[in-house]
């Protein structure tokens, strides 16, 4: 890699490092945490690209150490505890999304009229304790509802029944499944737009459209309608998605599958445009001649 390519790739982290440290600072972690983040960070993708470039079965720690730069002592602790990490930081909130988004599409939890049932709690299907259990295999229905409903995706009727408000369950909140959503989306955003300079014969969608230089009276108009486009075309690109016919059911054994999702998102900073030249560059006059024409009667 070219010297003027790795200071590029520099600026790049450099800005996006900006809004995850001020993540950091706002959590009370220091340079110190946040460096022993970073080997973990760079062990972790050392031993997937042997594993999927090299066909490494098992993690090869005098070759991650050496690409690196960790010592081979480091590098095995950290792939110790990786071995023996169990992952369910998030596992509860993926659990919660897929039992929403089961909801909405499934026609064995839905009205003839093709919109998500009222359900009891418990009891045969259709239930919420059977949509549970189909779609997250997760016998405990509790820590699930309570996600739900602590996002307002799901109401707590005056019967005890449960219905269905929204079909979108991402949520970024100051809390432990609010931080780790954060994590999720950012990576798979990096993930995409990593995948693109890697593969550029086989890009994946990625759309950008933005003014910088819009004029702040405007702003409020132009959410409402972005908000409104937004909506009308998640709700659609949700109904594709989830098409039951192109769902795959889990099955005892497993069975493969793919996980393939749109995120829309808007980004907005404030911006300060610097004055017009008061002496703005003249204009060199052009002569303009003009030739004389004889027409003959």
């Amino acid at each position: 890699m070219s010297e003027s390519l790795k200071a590029a790739v520099q600026a790049a982290m450099l800005r996006m490092l900006a809004p995850l440290v001020r993540l950091l600072l706002a959590a009370g972690i220091g340079v110190g945490d946040f460096l022993a983040l970073v080997k973990v960070a760079y062990v972790r993708a050392a031993r997937d690209e042997g594993r999927e470039k090299r066909g490494e079965l098992r993690p090869n720690a005098s070759r991650i150490a050496v690409v690196t730069g960790l010592t081979r002592a480091e590098v095995a602790a950290m792939l110790a505890a990786d071995a023996d990490e169990r992952r369910t930081s998030d596992r509860g909130r993926h659990r919660a999304e897929r039992v929403l988004s089961g909801w909405w599409n499934d026609p064995d939890f839905q009205t003839p009229a093709g919109e998500p049932a009222v359900l009891p709690i418990t009891g045969r299907s259709p239930s919420f304790e059977a949509l549970v259990a189909r779609y997250s295999n997760e016998p405990r229905v509790t820590p699930i509802l309570d996600e739900l409903l602590r996002v307002n995706a799901v109401r707590r009727l005056s019967d005890g029944t449960l219905k269905a408000l929204s079909r979108t369950y991402a949520t970024v909140r100051w809390n432990p499944d609010g931080i780790a959503a954060l994590g999720e989306q950012l990576s798979e955003h990096c993930a995409t737009l990593l995948h693109n300079l890697e593969h550029p014969g086989e890009p994946r969608c990625v759309r950008r459209v933005i003014n910088a230089q819009l004029d702040p009276q405007y702003r409020p108009m132009l959410l409402r309608d972005i908000e409104e486009q937004v909506d009308g075309l998640a709700l659609s690109m949700d109904d594709a998605l989830n098409d039951p016919q192109r769902t795959v059911r889990p099955v005892r054994g497993g069975r493969e599958a793919v996980r393939l999702g749109v995120a829309i998102y808007v980004f907005e900073e404030p911006v300060v445009l610097e004055p017009a030249s008061a002496q703005a560059p003249r204009r060199r006059a052009r002569t303009v001649r003009t030739r004389s024409r004889t027409r003959k009667a």
